[in-house]
Order: C-alpha cells, then sequence, then structure tokens
C-alpha cells in the first residue's frame, strides 16, 4: 500500500491502495472453466515458523466479522495491542490490523481505541510565525491510489508480540459516519473523493505500516510546504468542525511513525514469511512476521544466506520539487519493458502492472470499482528481471491466473492474482503474490544494519522445508 508521492529530498510517502476484490466466498455464477485435472484449493496453506518473542502469526482469510459478506481476497492481517501511554492495563487488542510494507504507521479506526482516552498530538502556538498560529490538534489526510484516510493523531504505546513502542503518535481513522463531510475538499479531493470511514470500506480494522522509513511524511510536512500536492496534516483548534482547520507544519517526532523503528532492539526491518499456494489458492493461508533483521546472531531474524538483496534508489535528484522519477524503487524489466518505478508491498493484494497483452475481459472482475483484474484464457508463466540502484540484478518468476476462476473458488489466498491499477506505464507493484513461497526482508533506512539507505532482500522458500535453503558451500 504505497504511493510515492516524495515531495522533498527527505521522505515524504502517502498510504497506497488497498484493492481487494469481492472474492472467497461468493457464490456469482462465472464462465471459466479451468483445465481438466487441476487440482482444487487447500483449506490451509501455513507457514509456522520461525517462533520467539519478536514474532507474531499473520493469516490471510475472510477479513474482520464485522466487514463485508463477500469476504477479502489476498489480504494479510496482524493482531495488534494499543494502551493508553505508561498503561497496560488500558489497553485495547484489535485483529484484522493489515500488514504493510509499503506505508509507514499505525492507523486504526477512531472507536477501536475510544474507551482508552488517548491523548492527542497536539500542535505548539507559534505568536511570531505571519500570521500567528493558535494552539491545535494536529489532524492527517492519507490518501491511498484508491480512497483515503482522515483523522487526528493521538499519542498510545503500540504492542505487538513482545515489542513496544511506546508514547509514538498513530492515526486515528475517522469512523463517526460523517468523515467524507468532515474532511477538507483538499483531502476528498486527493483520496478521488473516497474517504474510507469504515471498516467495511477499508477491509479491516487498521494498517500497520511498517515500511522502509520510519515516519510517514518527513521534511515537505516538517515545513508545511505542500506547493503543488494535497495537505498531509492540519492544525486544527475545533475536533468539530473542519472549518477550524489549516494546513500546518509538523515536527518529524510529532508525524504518524513507524512502530518497528521504535522497539528497543528489533528496530531495523522485518522478515515476512508466507507459505507456498497451489494455482487455486488456499481458503486460508497463516505465515510469521518476524521483528528485526540480524539482531541477533543466534537468533531468529539472521539473513538467509540464499537470499539476493536489491538496494533502492536514495539520489532524489537535484531538485527537491521535481524528483528523479526512480527514487525509492527498483526497475522490474519483463521481455523489452521496463517498469522503473517497482516496490514489493504486502499492502496490495496483487501484482499490479500495466499490460495491454493480458486480456482483461472479466465476466465479474471487470465490473469492480477498483480495479481492472487480468482474466488470461490460459495462467500466463512469465519471467521478470529485477535491478537495483546499485546495478544488481536477478531473475523472478510470477503467473498470472484467471481472476474470475480464482475468485469463483473458496479461496482467499492466490499467488498469481494480477490487475491494473491505473499507476502508469512506469510502474510495476509486487503486491502479495510475491510473498507467498519465500522470506521477505525489509530494512529501514537509517537503522543498523542498513547500510547506505534501505533495501529489499528475498530468497525462495525449498518445497520440502518451508523455509529458505542454505547455500551449497565448503
Amino acid at each position: 500500500m504505497r504511493c510515492a508521492d516524495l515531495r522533498a529530498r527527505s521522505v515524504a510517502v502517502l498510504l497506497a491502495a488497498v484493492l481487494a476484490a469481492c472474492g472467497g466466498g461468493t457464490t456469482t455464477e462465472v464462465t471459466y472453466t479451468w483445465p481438466p485435472g487441476t487440482q482444487p484449493p487447500v483449506d490451509l496453506a501455513e507457514v509456522t515458523t520461525p517462533t520467539g518473542a519478536n514474532t507474531t502469526e499473520i493469516v490471510v482469510d475472510t477479513g474482520p466479522s464485522t466487514g463485508f459478506s463477500l469476504g477479502a481476497a489476498n489480504i494479510p492481517y496482524v493482531t495488534v495491542t494499543v494502551c493508553a501511554p505508561g498503561s497496560r492495563t488500558a489497553c485495547v487488542t484489535i485483529d484484522h490490523v493489515i500488514l504493510d510494507t509499503g506505508s509507514y504507521g499505525l492507523r486504526v479506526f477512531k472507536s477501536k481505541v475510544a474507551a482508552l482516552g488517548l491523548p492527542a498530538v497536539t500542535l505548539a502556538a507559534d505568536p511570531l510565525a505571519a500570521p500567528p498560529t493558535p494552539q491545535g490538534s494536529a489532524v492527517e489526510c492519507y490518501p491511498f491510489v484508491v480512497g483515503g484516510l482522515w483523522g487526528p493523531l493521538a499519542e498510545a504505546d503500540v504492542l505487538i508480540a513482545s515489542e513496544e513502542a511506546n508514547q509514538i503518535p498513530i492515526h486515528l481513522i475517522d469512523d463517526s459516519g460523517n468523515a467524507a463531510s468532515a474532511a477538507t475538499a483538499d483531502c476528498a479531493s486527493a483520496a478521488g473523493q473516497q474517504v474510507l470511514s469504515s471498516v467495511k470500506e477499508l477491509q479491516a480494522n487498521g494498517v500497520l505500516g511498517v515500511g522502509m522509513v520510519g515516519l510517514d511524511c518527513g521534511s515537505t510536512c516538517a515545513v508545511g510546504d505542500y506547493t503543488g500536492q494535497h495537505v498531509q496534516y492540519y492544525r486544527c483548534t475545533d475536533a468539530t468542525s473542519t472549518a477550524s482547520c489549516a494546513p500546518s507544519a509538523i515536527p518529524h517526532t510529532q508525524q504518524t511513525q513507524n512502530p518497528v523503528k521504535h522497539f528497543a532492539v528489533n528496530n531495523n526491518g522485518t522478515v515476512i514469511h508466507l507459505p507456498s499456494l497451489p494455482l487455486l489458492g488456499a481458503t486460508v493461508a497463516k505465515g510469521r512476521l518476524v521483528f528485526g533483521i540480524g539482531t541477533d546472531p543466534s537468533g531468529n531474524n539472521q539473513i538467509a544466506d540464499s537470499a539476493k538483496m536489491y538496494a533502492i534508489d536514495t539520489d532524489p535528484g537535484p531538485d527537491p520539487k521535481q524528483l528523479s522519477p526512480t527514487y525509492l524503487y527498483i526497475t522490474t524489466s519483463v521481455g523489452a519493458t521496463n517498469y522503473i518505478q517497482s516496490y514489493i508491498d504486502s499492502g496490495s493484494n496483487a501484482l499490479f502492472f500495466e499490460d495491454t497483452s493480458i486480456s482483461q475481459t472479466c465476466d465479474v472482475s471487470s465490473g469492480s470499482a477498483q480495479s481492472g483484474w487480468f482474466c488470461p484464457k490460459d495462467t500466463l508463466q512469465r519471467t521478470a528481471t529485477l535491478t537495483d540502484a546499485l546495478g544488481n540484478s536477478g531473475p523472478v518468476a510470477f503467473a498470472i491466473a484467471n481472476a474470475d476462476g480464482l475468485f469463483s473458488t473458496s479461496s482467499t489466498a492466490f499467488a498469481n492474482l494480477g490487475g491494473s491499477v491505473g499507476q502508469g506505464a512506469q510502474t510495476f507493484v509486487w503486491g502479495l503474490p510475491f510473498f507467498y513461497g519465500r522470506s521477505v526482508y525489509t530494512s529501514i533506512w537509517g537503522q543498523a544494519l542498513s547500510g547506505n539507505g534501505p533495501w529489499y532482500a528475498f530468497c525462495s522458500h525449498d518445497p520440502a522445508l518451508g523455509v529458505c535453503p542454505k547455500l551449497a558451500g565448503p
């Protein structure tokens, strides 16, 4: 879930789309017929290791019970505990929070934590500003590729597994029922007039952004210069009236924070382990989220020796208002097509890219307001080449199956779901299908082990072992 609206030399990243289809469990009849002998979906595909205090379960299923009748497709969920700062009794545990390596920070519905009385993030008055600015509450607009979120910031302690991020700003999604009218006109426009204000609309109880940077905006928001882009942060003097909200600068420390960066030890990245899937997927898939990369020499987060690392381009170019098109991306090449703005994102539920040679003539899925799914007559097998900022490259095989056929099964987890989301001819999103059958490492820029910039690393599991194999050596 990532949108690279990177507006200054330091990072300013917005949330991208959760593009979930109405799949898994639908009784809608489709005309697609799988080849004879195709095996049915499995009920459960699971990776149960590694274990340890710095790990937690990932589940891909039909989504939160208060959500939607048809269920979700390819959305990874984790459970998060939110506490009032300094307390371990005034806490709530929230399930079905999207695990997203393409965004930054915890965002949960305001109603889920209302009983905690979390303190608002307050922006100090500045009497020397021209004109002087009053004290006010920080409110954030966070657009996706499809839709967006509006709501205030609050301070909280965030607990996942045994890890703790204490007294950090989190984003409370306005689910009061009038978020669409409460959001500013600029925010609604940036969200494509789809300000999401319910579990059903988001298909989750929140979003846990654990991507490659430590906060969700950076210098652009710190100086409050939103020229040429939507306003991300506002100062609101009356919580009940959007009319009291004005665009505002906000210090780095008060912006929505990536919780992982604030863990005591395991704070330099994450590892996601998900199982391999058959052609028609799995009704439920379970895996493991591990915090930290190489933080314990004898622990469970060492980089597998079969993993290949890809460095992210961290050169923004000479003009902070006209960033390099490859800034914070890697390149994906498929045949003669180069997608120079590529990224690996657990929060996108398919492989999203533009390719007019793949049929989008779907009987059911073509009607989705969220995406144009790929529906080839036969499952496509292709090989891409990934190239990083240092010139390192390597092959990645992927498959695209007929979306109508996939959505007609009982599955919610698919390793071969693809589509076009209108992000442009330069973008290739390696969404959740990429993660199945692999261990995927996402480092956090600036933390120990991250080197001179952020990077991805990944390796394919040994089918018999369910983990990345060791390379042959002396």
